[in-house]
């Protein structure tokens, strides 16, 4: 690999960029209000479809959320044009990611692994499909094909298709108390 394909782009809103991601301090990733950062080793902006996207390595992190996958594409919502009037070609606000390729979701307490995963801003919604496997600290693992993430309110809903979701989780060790009597 070359040192030109091996450096990350790093893209907070690069003056290429900037009229396309004007809504990009309205993404969230995470429950925190700190900026979101997308890291890649490539990023070709489609004004015309109002989509950015990322390729090779990247990474997207807010506070302690981050999101890796092989591709993410950030499509902007866009304004309806006046009648009679060209599009806008702006970004009024970004209204989805869709991350594809081993994908992983993590936070400070939850660790998620899927094939594909769409973010939808305006429900704070995160949906990974594929072989989905969730993990939260050393708690236990949850299995199966979709799983749908409330950001703000942590709650994640697993189902699976054919087959059923399964779960593992580790039993906690209890104190025996100090009266009981071992048979």
């Amino acid at each position: 690999m070359t040192s030109m394909k091996s450096k990350a782009v790093r893209v907070l809103v690069p003056a290429g960029l900037a009229a396309l991601v004007v809504g990009a301090s309205m993404a969230q990733i995470s429950k925190s209000d700190v900026p979101v950062e997308v890291t890649a080793e490539r990023v070709e902006a489609v004004r015309s479809d109002g989509r950015i996207v990322y390729s090779g390595q990247v990474v997207v992190t807010q506070g302690d959320s981050r999101i890796t996958s092989d591709l993410l594409t950030v499509v902007c919502a866009r304004e309806p044009a006046a009648a009679g009037q060209p599009q806008d070609q702006s970004c009024a606000e970004i209204e989805q990611m869709i991350a594809e390729g081993n994908v992983y979701y993590t936070t400070a307490e939850e660790k998620i692994r899927g094939d594909r995963a769409e973010y939808d801003y305006r429900n704070d919604t995160i949906t990974m499909t594929g072989d989905v496997i969730m993990s939260r600290g050393e708690e236990g693992v949850i299995r199966g094909t979709r799983l749908v993430y409330s950001v703000a309110e942590g709650r994640a809903t697993v189902t699976a298709g054919t087959s059923p979701v399964l779960s593992i989780f580790t039993p906690v060790e209890r104190d025996e108390p100090a009266n009981s009597q071992k048979p």
